[in-house]
């Protein structure tokens, strides 16, 4: 039970801090040597993706009530959401056993994680813009959720940090993150419970997916704050958790 903790409070703070909860989970697997079942994996994603959901409820439900009305403004964000989520389907479907070969190289996924860290940190020297989501900041900001299939690229950090460096509002492209996030974490997790073949305690799997929905809330409250002010200090912790991995792995 105290590895299901773990794991649910790992899978719910660093999936959606811009820290990589794959590069993390690399860490936990390496030094502690506790590994994710599938089924624990499956039910651990999907208390994040309930999280996200919840933490949204506004947003998505006057999405949706826009769609019914056929408002423009509502068609031209689906619109961004899709074209935003075109680069990740392309790139998964293209790379798909080269990207799942990363997974097992733990040294690769820690200089992914530094990367982050420069990428999130760079952020700092970007003027806060005050555009709202527009085609091309939609583009961008699908390139950075491309790129983050791969361990150790955060994908709130690239995707947040592609629409600050777009000068889209803090708070707008800390939404439109998460917004453009659900169809894919969605399509994931049905991937992953297709795949379960044995469920090893139904117990640990619910508090599993509880403890991630509870720590997933707390972080998507937690990134709200700090992607107004301090969003680049997530790229000096990763930073230094890569260095400090890598020189002790040398």
């Amino acid at each position: 039970m105290i590895e299901i903790i773990i794991l649910g409070i790992i899978q719910g703070l660093t999936e959606f801090l811009p820290i990589s909860s794959s590069g993390h989970l690399a860490i936990v697997e390496n030094y502690l040597g506790i590994e994710e079942p599938v089924a624990l994996t499956a039910f651990l994603h999907f208390g994040t993706l309930m999280a996200t959901i919840i933490f949204f409820r506004k947003e998505i439900i006057s999405l949706i009530c826009g769609l019914l009305k056929k408002e423009s403004g509502a068609l031209k964000y689906l619109w961004y959401i899709i074209i935003g989520n075109i680069p990740v389907v392309l790139f998964a479907i293209l790379l798909r056993d080269f990207i799942e070969s990363t997974f097992t190289e733990v040294k690769l996924v820690m200089i992914f994680l530094g990367m982050t860290g420069v990428i999130v940190l760079l952020t700092s020297i970007i003027k806060k813009g005050e555009k709202q989501i527009s085609l091309l900041s939609a583009m961008l900001i699908g390139i950075g959720q491309m790129f983050a299939v791969f361990p150790g690229l955060s994908r709130s950090g690239l995707t947040i940090s592609a629409g600050l460096y777009a000068k889209v509002k803090p708070e707008e492209a800390f939404r439109f993150s998460f917004l453009l996030s659900l169809p894919a974490i969605f399509g994931a997790n049905l991937l992953e419970f297709r795949e379960i073949t044995n469920f090893y305690s139904p117990v640990a799997h619910i508090s599993g997916m509880f403890i991630s929905f509870v720590f997933g809330y707390i972080a998507l409250k937690i990134l709200r704050a700090a992607v107004q002010k301090w969003f680049h200090f997530f790229g000096f912790y990763c930073l230094l958790m890569s260095l400090l991995f890598l020189a002790f792995s040398i």
